[in-house]
């Protein structure tokens, strides 16, 4: 009985539905100072969009200028950085035959020490020919020393300038700067 009333309870409830047709025209009717405001605010919206739009585009042509001219500083600098050395001077480096170093060791017994070219990563043969760099002695093999020095002004092991001329202009430069 009770499932019987719980169904005839729902069947007298109204279902109210609306009706599109009821809804006038005079709702969304606009009055007195509504249209000039929104107007105004549609024109700022406008205006905030425009100034945006250009200073993203602004922003992005200052950002590839500055790095189109890191780009040409890089590459200028890194040329002038490590011009290498002409073949003059590689062909003035003197060329003579490898002979190993002997060492004492702490018994008193002489031993040779082996040494490697350290761009090639072979071993030093008596014999050999090997160019020795005047600044800092070290010993490489002729092909593989002047691959290296021409585009490389320094020893590829200690780093020591080859050219005197770089090593001479650096104190005057210090002395300029002192003057000054």
């Amino acid at each position: 009985m009770a499932a019987q009333e719980g169904a005839a309870g729902t069947a007298n409830q109204v279902v109210r539905t609306v009706r599109y047709g009821d809804v006038g025209d005079s709702n969304f009717a606009l009055h007195g100072r509504a249209v000039p405001l929104l107007v105004g605010l549609l024109a700022v919206i406008v205006a905030l969009v425009a100034v945006c739009l250009y200073l993203h585009w602004a922003c992005g042509r200052c950002q590839r200028q500055r790095r189109q001219a890191n780009l040409e500083a890089s590459s200028s600098s890194a040329a002038a950085a490590s011009p290498g050395l002409d073949a003059d001077a590689i062909n003035g480096l003197p060329v003579t035959l490898y002979s190993p170093a002997r060492s004492t060791n702490g018994g008193g017994e002489e031993e040779e020490r082996e040494a490697e070219c350290s761009i090639c990563i072979s071993a030093l043969v008596a014999g050999d020919k090997v160019k020795a760099l005047p600044p800092c002695g070290h010993c490489f093999h002729p092909d593989c020393v002047d691959a290296w020095l021409r585009s490389h002004p320094s020893c590829p092991l200690c780093r020591t300038l080859l050219l005197p001329k770089a090593t001479a202009a650096k104190p005057d430069a210090v002395a300029l700067n002192s003057l000054v």
